[in-house]
């Protein structure tokens, strides 16, 4: 007898095309992750204050087309739950810890929550204190841990002389003229925002932890920071991480020059260095064909495809199994908070740097 598939309710949906919680509710209901089956939807925006909006109309003809879906305006109106049901949350980072209180109140006994779970190390932290008094387990949305470049360069890494550097950087898809919304959209800043994803990889695969960190030696000629839409954030940066143990890091990353990713190894006494990227040429293809058969869809959902899979293909397994084990490369709240940690002291030793280089 096959086994019963795990029933997802998805909490801020969005609208189609554009919202990443429309994204992993087009995976699932495509049949694309196999034991997963969504089986509720809440929107609080559509169906509650922005109900009038053109947006709004949009996502209700798309829901409209599949029936036995259930539609709900908040988690206290879904369903009762009996036994192991997920919750993906993808609202915004704000609306996230009450967000996740609310399934744990309503019975969620599994969640998946999107990056980076809160604003702050505190909340993250009274999130985890929660979660664990309930018996509640959070899987954490760092698709990055499943890029096939990270892995090909991590496994490279593991057969480099000892002392090789990781370099990890990436463009974003915003062009100059989208970056007053991008930094009002994405205020929890471009090192939580953006560079988290680089950097849970480091937390995950290579032990970075805020502790291990000596130094951020911060690159000012690939470093700037701006005010827009009266706040303070970076468009583009460029560090080096060195941590107690002499290890080091460089990071970097620029919201602009369209969606593009590497991971580099370079050896101390070697010319040349190892590099993989994201896209490569398989997965411009596989792109191309994704954009075809859904115009109009934001660009890194189809970049980023096999990863969304890949992630929420473990958490499907993790509660199939039910054996407290994650699977490789997926992350929950303890990594969420270390990440946070993280961030915080590369944005703070950034920001100082450049400060006193104005002194």
């Amino acid at each position: 007898m096959a086994a019963k598939p795990v029933e997802v309710a998805l909490v801020g949906c969005g609208a189609p095309r554009r919202g990443m919680g429309w994204y992993h509710c087009k995976q699932l209901l495509d049949g694309r992750v196999d034991g997963g089956k969504l089986v509720d939807i809440v929107e609080p925006w559509f169906l509650g204050k922005g109900k009038e909006t053109p947006l709004a109309e949009e996502f209700m003809s798309w829901v409209a087309k599949y029936s036995g879906l259930g539609v709900h305006a908040s988690i206290g109106e879904s369903p009762p739950i009996n036994g192991k049901k997920l919750a993906i949350i993808c609202c915004r980072t704000a609306d996230n810890p009450r967000m996740v209180s609310e399934a744990i109140e309503h019975g969620f006994t599994h969640i998946y929550l999107e990056k980076p779970g809160a604003n702050t190390v505190a909340e993250l932290e009274q999130m985890l204190e929660l979660t664990k008094s309930k018996g509640v387990v959070v899987f954490m949305g760092y698709n990055r841990n499943f890029s096939k470049y990270i892995l090909q360069a991590n496994a490279h890494l593991a057969t480099a002389a000892p002392g090789s550097t990781l370099t990890l950087g990436r463009n974003d898809c915003f062009t100059a003229e989208m970056l007053d919304e991008c930094f009002e959209r994405n205020a929890e800043g471009m090192i939580k925002n953006q560079m988290v994803h680089e950097i849970v990889t480091m937390i995950t695969y290579h032990g970075l932890t805020a502790d291990s960190i000596a130094e951020v030696v911060a690159d000012p000629a690939h470093t700037v920071l701006e005010t827009r839409k009266g706040i303070e954030d970076f468009s583009k940066m460029r560090c080096t991480i060195k941590t107690k143990s002499g290890r080091a890091f460089v990071l970097w990353g620029d919201r602009l020059n369209g969606e593009y990713a590497e991971a580099k190894v370079k050896t101390a006494g070697q010319e040349e260095e190892f590099k993989a990227v994201r896209p490569d040429s398989k997965l411009t293809e596989k792109k191309r064909k994704l954009d075809e058969e859904t115009p109009g869809c934001m660009p890194y959902f189809t970049l980023q495809d096999d990863e969304y899979l890949n992630l929420k293909q473990a958490v499907v397994a993790a509660m199939t199994a039910d054996d407290g084990k994650l699977p490789e490369g997926l992350a929950g709240l303890d990594t969420a908070i270390e990440s946070m940690k993280v961030c915080d002291l590369i944005t703070e030793s950034l920001k100082a740097s450049l400060r006193k280089g104005l002194d």
